[in-house]
């Protein structure tokens, strides 16, 4: 599982995908709603092992709500790049239902949409009290006696 912030930023995400290719397309779905975006032609950016990409993610046209879920699908393909491809579909000889196949998705998550700082190696967890309860540490000075 990803966490990504609600801002309207370039964000960057890393992980490591089933293959390495040069573009991508990308579908994000927000499940409490059920509405999905879909992002054409990312560039996928690959450090060692591990691929990224940067983009301002969002949803319907809106950014990330806090606290929700979303289902990340990257995709590479012929189908992934359809924009940049058109002359080559012009040219090409294969049939529509051909092209739709040769997309293959590379990468399937989760993503959690938080503003909270999460670091677990600093014991820093996500609440989801956060800033609506406060416990308290004064507590009354009461002796309570015990008689058998």
């Amino acid at each position: 599982m990803k966490i990504l912030t609600t801002s309207a930023n370039a964000q960057t995400l890393s992980f490591i995908p089933r293959e390495y290719p040069a573009s991508i397309k990308m579908t994000l779905r927000d499940t409490s709603t059920n509405t999905t975006e879909t992002v054409d032609t990312l560039t996928l950016t690959k450090t060692n092992d591990k691929a990224s990409i940067s983009t301002s993610f969002s949803v319907a046209g809106s950014a990330l709500v806090e606290g929700r879920f979303y289902d990340l699908t990257i995709i590479k393909g012929t189908g992934a790049l359809w924009n940049s491809l058109q002359t080559q579909w012009q040219l090409a000889t294969a049939n529509w239902e051909a092209v739709i196949s040769s997309e293959s998705v590379i990468y399937l998550d989760k993503i959690f949409c938080t503003d909270q700082t999460i670091d677990q190696s600093d014991n820093s967890y996500y609440s989801i009290n956060n800033g609506e309860y406060t416990q308290t540490t004064s507590y009354p000075n009461d002796d309570y006696i015990i008689i058998n």
